[in-house]
């Protein structure tokens, strides 16, 4: 039987996430466990605004490139 939260979790977006912040580790191995839950908070925050920029973006020349397609299928109708 299939565990009820697997289809919640993406583990290739897991793992990339992990691998980023492992880059991270020297530094975080050395920090206080308030100033070590501050940092990763404040960085989660950060990569998530920058995934739901990129996000946008993509989706933003998708939909632009859908419109241009859109133009010139009606150009081609109208010769």
């Amino acid at each position: 039987m299939e565990n009820q939260f697997s289809s919640a979790f993406n583990t290739q977006v897991c793992e990339q996430l992990n691998a980023w912040l492992g880059g991270f580790e020297p530094i975080l191995k050395k920090m206080k466990p308030g100033n070590f839950n501050w940092i990763i908070h404040v960085m989660l925050f950060f990569h998530t605004q920058n995934v739901h920029a990129k996000q946008k973006e993509k989706e933003k020349k998708a939909d632009h490139n859908t419109s241009e397609d859109d133009e010139d299928n009606s150009e081609e109708e109208s010769i």
